[in-house]
């Protein structure tokens, strides 16, 4: 799966790596720790799980896994912040 990070009708604040989001649409206001703000980021509809998890893996120096990833994924579509790839 490639989603790709929703933007539109999104406020977004950033300290010290969390992301404080507002979204217009739904009317919610949603935090991510820095992981999940990492993952966000990263969702590119161009980079899937493995890949995310590699780079993240790589920025930190630690091994991350194709399945925490995808849990965070699964977290960020729960709150409407990612849409799938579209061909």
């Amino acid at each position: 799966m490639r989603p790709i990070a929703r933007t539109n009708d999104l406020v977004v604040k950033r300290d010290t790596g969390q992301l404080y989001i507002e979204d217009v649409v739904n009317r919610k206001y949603i935090f991510l720790n820095p992981t999940s703000a990492y993952v966000w980021e990263k969702c590119d509809g161009k980079k899937d799980e493995s890949a995310i998890a590699q780079e993240m893996g790589k920025d930190l120096g630690v091994d991350v896994s194709e399945s925490f990833v995808s849990q965070i994924m699964n977290n960020l579509f729960a709150e409407e912040l990612l849409v799938p790839e579209f061909m």
